[in-house]
């Protein structure tokens, strides 16, 4: 316990601990003896010596002071040149080995400690050369790697789809450029953007349907079944359709495989659903152009009635007719059929879809093809699993229905959830009088007739997707509205086909796999945690007194790795003028900041940016304070746990002069690019804190609950904005 208590002081404080004893030592035996001389004496001799008292004891005294003095000066040249000096050579070795191994060991200590100093540096010398020729071996070895990642980064590259790769918890551990530009709905790139190394995929795409498809696939691995890709959703990211699948990234363990990440390929659609909408714009002109066949054919057909049985030759003229029209009839309907099949092969596949995105494509095919209005109202938080692109030509073909025969141009579109696996697509028209015998009718029409003979109906269509279609029916004879039941997305999946043949393994290692989930983030050591440096630049140095922030930089720190190509650099208009003392700081021009965006615009892609991290900041409490006063406006709360690389460096390097961002960064043998730019100082905090993470270790600082409680203790904890 006193060996823990002695531990804790400081040399300050052990130095006068050291001095007060060493005082009370010294008058204590000095009066003390005094005082067992006078006990020890007659009473004649007392009173003889309490007569010389006043002349004895200023000696005694000023003996004892000479001596408190020699021996203070003494114990201050100690630790002056020996204590202080040999503590600072601890810090400055443990520097070298940890952290800059180019740094070198400068001692104003005693000759002794200089020699040592040099030894020291000897020892670096030979240390950092035989590192050198260490490294040098893994450079070597490492390119073989390298090149491997080249050959997948130029495969990805390549792809004409967008790849993530995720880890079974869904931390991002990879993604190409294509995939960026999918799921980045904005487009802002200054705002953060939307994926990133460490981030959640739950936080781009909806939770349930990934979740739902690794429990399908852990449980054919479970029955040691092959399970293929899995078609999940369709996404509306802005105005773009995303189609998402997925795969699994399989390890092995004591002979057993198991899923250790998945792997999501994205699909922009976009392009194919306009190709639909131009696609059934040609129908309707073949449509168009049959009916006006068939009123040619009428009309000639009523002439053959009228025209005398004398006249064979106009008889055989207007045969003719009819067998060119009959001919012409029969060249669209079989371009339909090829143009309905191909259309079929490449959209019959099931997918879980959005309910919202389901009737956003409703809606606008509507629009484009027959120009209805379409009031709809939707559950937003229904999945459905169907074939989307039949469900769109089957409501699609009942709309055109009714506005061409029933002159209906308007119709209420409605998407509720059932009580059990079904959900229900409600479409109304209770203004208008259709016969329920017509809808009855529409349900067995062939929407169209495949190149094989077969044909599919509005009803085989809805019964294949395990619906049903109810007429809504206000008497006997009319109809009011339809209701179609569809299958909603989630329900357990039927197993695949067994197989004895296992997968071939995934080659290529990435280390996140095994990392550990944030839900505890105290526990979760300092290597694993994902970071976001972040500073900024203001007006001035009082956010509480109304300084407003005018440039937040900001770059992610994923597995021990900063990546420079995340990040952010944003101007921020405060909306007040900005003092020529803060301008001669960070050399920012206020005029740049009169278009740029207000704080409110900017703090929402920051925290997307920073969700699920652990934010750093030197000084951060009062970077800290600019965000929490902006709480209230944004509606955001930035509760990250907040890790400031002042006080760390107070924790490992408590006898060093400095702490400010240029004397650590001169420790660590850093460049500061951009200094007083909030990127440029967020980049050298980014790297100062991977410095200071094997220094926390070697003093027993590995996680973050642990770095939070060390960093309390530091006096520069104290410091309030």
């Amino acid at each position: 316990m006193l060996k823990r208590f002695g531990d804790n002081l400081s040399p300050v404080v052990k130095y006068w601990i050291f001095l007060s004893g060493i005082i009370a030592v010294i008058f204590t035996v000095i009066f003390g003896s005094f005082a067992a001389s006078y006990l020890n004496m007659l009473p004649e001799e007392q009173a003889i010596f309490e007569k010389l008292f006043d002349k004895l004891i200023p000696f005694p005294f000023l003996g004892s002071m000479i001596l408190i003095a020699f021996i203070c000066t003494m114990v201050s040249l100690l630790f002056r040149y020996y204590i202080i000096p040999v503590l600072r050579m601890a810090e400055q070795t443990r520097l070298i080995t940890a952290a800059n191994p180019d740094y070198r060991i400068t001692t104003e200590g005693a000759r002794e400690l200089s020699m040592l100093a040099g030894v020291i540096n000897e020892s670096a010398d030979a240390f950092q050369e035989l590192q050198s020729d260490v490294d040098s071996k893994i450079h070597l070895s490492n390119l073989a790697l390298k090149e491997e990642r080249n050959r997948l980064a130029a495969l990805m590259s390549e792809l004409p789809y967008g790849v993530v790769v995720c880890t079974r918890d869904g931390r991002i551990l990879l993604y190409s450029r294509q995939a960026q530009d999918m799921l980045h709905s904005t487009g802002d790139q200054k705002s953060g953007g939307s994926i990133g190394l460490g981030r959640s995929i739950f936080s781009i795409l909806e939770r349930d349907p990934l979740v739902h498809a690794l429990e399908v696939m852990n449980h054919a691995f479970a029955q040691d079944q092959a399970k293929p890709a899995l078609g999940l959703m369709t996404k509306l990211c802005g105005a773009r359709f995303i189609r998402v699948n997925m795969a699994p990234v399989t390890s092995s363990e004591d002979e057993s495989r198991y899923i250790s990440g998945f792997v999501l390929s994205l699909e922009d659609i976009t392009g194919e659903i306009d190709a639909d909408s131009e696609r059934d714009q040609v129908l309707q002109s073949m449509v168009d152009a049959v009916q006006d066949s068939l009123g040619r054919m009428r009309q000639r057909v009523n002439l053959l009635y009228n025209i005398p049985v004398t006249k064979e030759d106009a008889c055989n003229h207007y045969l003719e007719s009819v067998a060119q029209v009959a001919s012409e009839l029969e060249e669209h309907l079989a371009l339909a059929r090829n143009l309905y099949s191909e259309h079929r092969r490449a959209y019959g596949n099931r997918e879980n879809v959005l309910a919202d995105t389901l009737m956003k494509l409703i809606t606008n095919n509507l629009d484009e093809r027959f120009a209805m209005q379409s009031e709809a109202t939707v559950d937003k938080s229904i999945w459905l699993k169907i074939d989307s692109y039949a469900i769109v030509q089957s409501v699609s073909n009942l709309a055109g229905f009714l506005k061409a025969e029933y002159g209906i141009s308007s119709i209420p579109l409605q998407i509720v959830s059932n009580d059990g696996p079904l959900a229900t697509l409600a479409l109304n028209w209770p203004d208008q009088r259709v016969p329920s015998q017509a809808l009855r009718d529409w349900q067995q029409a062939p929407l169209f007739r495949g190149s094989d003979g077969t044909s599919d109906s509005p009803r085989t269509i809805i019964t294949g997707h395990s619906g049903d279609i109810t007429i809504t029916e206000t008497d006997g004879i009319f109809c009011s509205g339809i209701r179609v039941t569809l299958p909603t997305a989630l329900d357990e999946e039927p197993a695949g086909l067994h197989s004895s043949v296992a997968p071939r393994p995934v080659s290529y290692e990435f280390d996140l796999f095994h990392q550990s989930g944030q839900d505890a983030l105290g526990k979760v050591p300092l290597r694993k945690l994902t970071f976001v440096a972040f500073d900024t630049e203001t007006t001035g140095l009082n956010p509480s007194e109304g300084d407003e922030i005018i440039q937040l930089g900001a770059v992610r720190i994923v597995n021990g790795r900063l990546l420079h190509n995340e990040c952010i650099d944003q101007l921020v208009n405060p909306q007040r003028p900005v003092p020529k003392s803060s301008v001669e700081i960070h050399g920012i021009d206020p005029e740049l900041l009169i278009s740029q965006p207000l704080i409110t615009e900017v703090l929402p892609g920051f925290h997307a940016f920073a969700a699920d991290t652990v934010l750093v900041a030197h000084n951060a409490a009062f970077d800290m304070r600019l965000l929490q006063l902006k709480e209230d406006a944004t509606g955001l709360r930035f509760d990250n746990p907040v890790l400031d690389t002042l006080l760390l460096s107070s924790v490992v390097h408590p006898n060093q002069e400095g702490h400010s961002l240029d004397a650590i960064a001169e420790r660590f043998n850093l460049t500061i690019v951009g200094r007083h730019t909030a990127l440029g100082d967020a980049l050298v905090t980014a790297e100062i804190l991977l410095r200071l993470i094997p220094l926390l270790e070697a003093q027993g600082i590995y996680t973050l609950e642990e770095a939070l409680s060390a960093s309390i203790k530091s006096p520069f904890a104290k410091i309030k904005y």
